[in-house]
């Protein structure tokens, strides 16, 4: 491939690093394009945003030491009206992204511990704020139309990291989350925001060592640690991309704390050393147990350094954690490699019926489909992306505030290889494996990239 103006991220040589080439390589121009050609028809009553984040490097990194979850944080927004779709991309403007773009960045310095903040992984829409997220980093605000507000610490009540995964409780309406400290102990500290946007709660947890602690879960009532061992290590630094490392020796384990909870609550139970990235969901069951649904990994960080590969791919498993007993109990749902799995975010923390997933395999290359998961039918169902495409992270928009929970759509991005090219598909969730009601062709290419989420009647402005 050579490198054309719709597409100016793409090298005319092939890169070593498996990051920074093809369709994880960056794109670097910021555009708007209205009025996007569709195949198909958009529903009507589909209004609003879909934003996607993911690492674009800004300036062209060292190969050898560049991590995929290192670069520079790019949004990308798809907003659906009345049939009609446009598209918009900017980069976020963090200190350090705003420096090597040139420009004076908005807000406060959002450093802590002596890292830059980054926000290249996730989004959250909450208190009518829309955060950018990364771990070991505070919150980066943007906007609807994409322009970067600021990092944002809660009017000064959050001084440590956030994570990339907050938790929000539909019937509360609060904001779980924890974040994790590289640095010193105490290694991980769990908080509430409540309904408005203030933070209420703030507890310290213990742990032996400082972990990477990617994601977590909540039930109504408890909120679930996942203290699995991929460790940072000070010593790697500048020896590999990312200073973590694959230590089995650390143990593994599973810990459940009441969501009003301390420190001194958390009931740790041990499960075979593995790594996971992200749950689907959780709930409580009838016997106190938790069921807790997860992309397993068998180890991290070992069969590559520059990104999330393992020796195979992650497959979904039902692990049903017992506090009583302290013990975990281990269902295989699908032993297909997949991530990234989302569901109908109205029954978050509470029990959930479908999941949805995005095809990878165990170099976390993304593959051709996604999976749509009846875990009370056991069924699992696949939508075909097709011949060269590469379907994103699925994310799932109820048709109604008062719909069923797979009643509505799922979005995903989809990469063409054989046209260098992206598209947006909208399916009927309740259809799956039928063709997409709509297909919305971008006119450039959307890296692959991590986490979005869909936001209700918002705009680009």
């Amino acid at each position: 491939m050579t490198a054309t103006s719709e597409n100016p991220g793409i090298s005319p040589n092939p890169n070593p690093n498996p990051y920074l080439r093809g369709n994880y390589a960056p794109v670097r121009d910021e555009r708007d394009d209205a009025d996007l050609e569709v195949t198909g028809a958009i529903p009507p009553d589909l209004n609003g945003l879909l934003l996607r984040n993911g690492p674009n490097p800004i300036i062209d990194p060292d190969p050898a030491m560049y991590h995929w979850f290192l670069g520079d944080s790019m949004l990308h927004g798809i907003e659906l009206r009345d049939g009609r779709a446009r598209y918009r991309n900017r980069y976020v403007r963090t200190q350090s992204a705003a420096t090597d773009l040139g420009e004076h960045a908005p807000g406060q310095s959002a450093d802590i511990n002596g890292l830059q903040a980054k926000a290249s992984t996730a989004l959250v829409h909450h208190a009518n704020r829309i955060l950018a997220l990364y771990e070991v980093s505070l919150p980066t605000e943007v906007c609807a139309d994409l322009s970067t507000i600021g990092a944002y610490d809660f009017d000064g009540a959050l001084t440590t990291p956030f994570t990339a995964h907050p938790k929000i409780d539909p019937v509360t309406g609060e904001m779980v989350f924890f974040g994790y400290d590289l640095f010193g102990p105490p290694y991980v500290r769990y908080h509430v925001v409540g309904p408005g946007g203030e933070l209420t709660t703030t507890e310290s947890i213990t742990l032996p060592a400082p972990v990477m602690m990617h994601d977590f879960a909540i039930t109504s009532t408890r909120a679930v640690f996942l203290d699995l061992p991929v460790v940072f290590d000070l010593a790697l630094a500048g020896t590999q991309p990312a200073p973590f490392g694959w230590r089995p020796d650390n143990g593994a384990r599973v810990g459940v704390m009441p969501r009003s909870g301390t420190d001194a609550d958390v009931v740790w139970c041990d499960v075979e050393p593995c790594y996971v990235y992200h749950p689907m969901n959780a709930y409580d069951d009838a016997n106190g147990n938790v069921v807790l649904d997860v992309c397993r990994y068998p180890d991290m960080f070992v069969a590559q350094k520059t990104g999330p590969g393992a020796s195979v791919a992650p497959r979904l498993e039902r692990w049903v954690v017992d506090p009583k007993r302290a013990r975990v109990t281990v269902e295989i749902l699908d032993d297909a490699g997949q991530e990234l799995p989302r569901i109908d975010e109205r029954q978050t923390s509470r029990v959930h019926r479908y999941g949805y997933t995005m095809e990878v395999n165990a170099e976390w290359a993304v593959q051709n489909g996604l999976r749509k998961h009846d875990l009370a039918a056991g069924k699992v169902e696949r939508q075909d992306a097709g011949a060269g495409r590469a379907a994103g992270e699925p994310i799932f928009v109820p048709a109604s505030p008062d719909a069923g929970e797979d009643e509505g759509w799922v979005l995903s991005v989809v990469y063409d290889a054989t046209t260098d090219s992206s598209d947006v598909i909208v399916i009927d969730a309740t259809d799956f494996t039928a063709p997409p009601v709509a297909t919305i062709h971008l006119k450039r290419r959307v890296p692959f990239g991590f986490h979005g989420i869909w936001v209700g009647g918002a705009a680009l402005g």
